[in-house]
């Protein structure tokens, strides 16, 4: 299939000519997305979009069923010759079709009921932005942009969006904030205790049913930023890789269920303040 504009046609227009459609998906191999990853001061890459700055966009694309990247014609065509050969090098034949997120948005133009508990955390992060509270701040303002849900096989590529979410939810929590609310609470800690480990304090005092509280989710998300992306070779860094495929079949799974685990220990968090 070709993005030459004489070579396809669309709905308007598709009665007198029997060529596809420019709004027929190409598909490709997850790994055309790794040179827009690796290169944050270049590309922004959003939630549906990727962005050279101040040169170009792609408008939409998504993933599949089966992990596939997936883009319109209409939409690859208006990128420069460059870009294009790169996509091109990656094309494959589709092993699922369009993912059901792009049909309901983009074919019956409605909103989807739901969304990748990754949005979800970004959301209730956003909440708190506006909120202007006391116990947690947003760093870098393009840390929303990033964190992107890996798709590939690559370790770099899930420990990278593990070290985003972490700069991004855990460094923004105010340790000073939270050690005075146990103060006040008279509830002991250690001098070296950082932001997860006090806040499960907090939540342990809040539970009705006794037993100490644990954010897994958290926990998690902080492990891999030291274990795997801090200490590339390390074996506790290499074990962590392979439990997360061994339970969850890829690294894309995984990191749904660990951000699942995340907006639910958010909520938590801030029904203690």
């Amino acid at each position: 299939m070709s993005t030459d504009p004489t070579a396809t046609t669309n709905y308007f227009e598709a009665k007198k000519n029997d060529l596809p459609h420019e709004l027929s998906p190409a598909y490709f191999r997850p790994e055309v997305l790794s040179k827009y990853k690796t290169d944050r001061e270049k590309y922004i890459i959003g939630d549906r979009t990727i962005s050279c700055r101040t040169a170009w966009t792609l408008r939409s694309y998504d993933v599949n069923d089966a992990g596939q990247v997936f883009a319109y014609i209409c939409d690859l065509r208006d990128l420069p010759h460059s870009e294009l050969l790169h996509w091109k090098s990656y094309n494959e034949l589709p092993k699922a079709g369009i993912s059901k997120r792009a049909f309901i948005n983009d074919f019956k133009g409605d909103f989807v009921d739901f969304q990748h508990p990754r949005n979800e955390t970004f959301a209730i992060l956003r909440e708190w932005q506006q909120q202007n509270i006391s116990w947690w701040k947003a760093g870098e303002e393009e840390l929303f942009d990033r964190a992107n849900p890996p798709i590939s096989s690559s370790k770099d590529e899930w420990a990278e969006a593990f070290m985003d979410l972490a700069k991004l939810i855990i460094e923004g929590f105010n340790f000073k904030f939270i050690r005075n609310e146990l103060d006040k609470k008279s509830i002991s800690y250690e001098n070296g205790s950082k932001s997860i480990a006090l806040l499960e304090l907090l939540l342990t005092a809040h539970h009705l049913a006794g037993g100490a509280a644990k954010l897994n989710g958290l926990r998690t998300i902080q492990n891999i930023r030291s274990k795997v992306k801090g200490h590339s070779n390390g074996t506790d860094g290499r074990k962590l890789a392979e439990a997360a495929l061994a339970e969850h079949g890829s690294y894309a799974e995984h990191f749904k269920s660990v951000c699942s685990e995340v907006v639910d220990e958010l909520r938590q968090i801030e029904r203690l303040f």
